[in-house]
């Protein structure tokens, strides 16, 4: 009469720890398509719209804790943040490539409940070309002496418009001056005058004008100069 009690209590004793084992050792898992989204070669001022697909590969719920960037640049976007065995998410991330240029690399950090995954980085990479091109980007006539004139020249370029046209110059402060030299289809050069009789230390000055490149109509092109010390004059 004893021995029947024993043995259903075994059992369901050994269910129990069946169903304990089974359920303490059931956990999340969050397995992306890709981590990496490479958005290729965009005009600086465009903004970019990056998908990141994932899954729960687990067995139970996943919880999407935080989703950081490094970079004010990049806005994430996440709808759903329980994620069912079996179920399907995405993290969206804007890109504002304003003020932007050159190779672009920036971090997106996933936390989520995954034990064996807690933090996932995700990268966008890309290149962001700027709507127009000065070489040099500035006038920095280094060193200089009271006593002479000095003139340089910038080209202007762009990869918006078939053919550049650049209008109303115009400098500061005064003794600076600046005039186009020469106008081809793609490209303008711009000769810089600056008179330095006036320079007292040091010389920062602005060439201003207007262009044809969208997103880019206003230019401003800086201009330094330093004197040179009246012991080294001598």
């Amino acid at each position: 009469m004893i021995k029947k009690p024993l043995k259903v209590n075994t059992e369901i004793t050994l269910l129990f720890l069946f169903f304990f084992i089974s359920f303490t050792n059931a956990s999340p898992k969050i397995v992306f398509e890709k981590k990496t989204f490479n958005f290729g070669e965009i005009i600086q001022g465009e903004n970019v719209d990056c998908f990141f697909h994932f899954k729960n590969d687990g067995d139970t719920t996943l919880k999407i804790i935080d989703v950081r960037s490094t970079c004010g640049c990049a806005v994430t976007e996440l709808k759903k943040k329980l994620i069912e065995p079996g179920e399907r998410g995405t993290i969206k991330v804007v890109f504002y490539s304003k003020g932007r240029q050159g190779k672009i690399s920036k971090s997106i950090f996933v936390t989520t409940n995954d034990k064996e995954n807690r933090v996932t980085r995700l990268a966008i990479v890309g290149i962001v070309k700027k709507t127009w091109n000065c070489e040099p980007k500035n006038v920095d006539f280094g060193e200089i002496k009271k006593d002479r004139i000095l003139i340089d020249t910038v080209i202007i370029s762009s990869v918006l418009v078939d053919t550049i046209r650049i209008d109303s110059i115009t400098t500061e402060p005064a003794k600076l001056t600046a005039k186009i030299v020469s106008h081809k289809v793609d490209t303008v050069s711009l000769e810089v005058t600056l008179d330095p009789s006036e320079i007292k230390w040091r010389f920062v000055g602005v060439v201003r004008f207007y262009s044809n490149i969208n997103k880019e109509r206003k230019i401003t092109i800086p201009v330094y100069a330093r004197l040179k010390e009246k012991k080294e004059d001598q």
